[in-house]
């Protein structure tokens, strides 16, 4: 089961804070909360700090997620390794964590 809880922390940032486990049944769920509550969003984020498992569908879309500048928080450390080893992210993909910006 995944828990989605939107929070604003002002009129142009929302995180999507997930807790539990993040499958390829709840992508779609996860997209379209995204699209809902992130119109006329600057910032959007995802916070996976409370996030017991990922899946490779789920990995994938986070992949997606962060090529279109939502950033992905507090990511678990098996993930971040996973997504290296698959090079799922594209060569750019050390850290989902660090913006581009502070990457050597």
């Amino acid at each position: 089961m995944l828990k989605i809880t939107p929070v604003r922390e002002d009129e142009k940032s929302l995180r999507l804070r997930l807790c539990g486990q993040f499958t390829k049944e709840y992508v779609g769920e996860l997209e379209r909360a995204l699209l809902h509550d992130s119109i006329e969003t600057q910032t959007v984020a995802l916070d996976l700090a409370n996030v017991t498992f990922v899946d490779r569908e789920a990995m994938v879309f986070l992949c997606s997620a962060k090529a279109r500048n939502i950033a992905i928080e507090n990511c678990p450390s098996y993930v971040i390794r996973w997504i290296q080893q698959e090079r799922l992210c594209g060569p750019s993909a050390e850290d989902p964590q660090q913006p581009e910006s502070s990457k050597p």
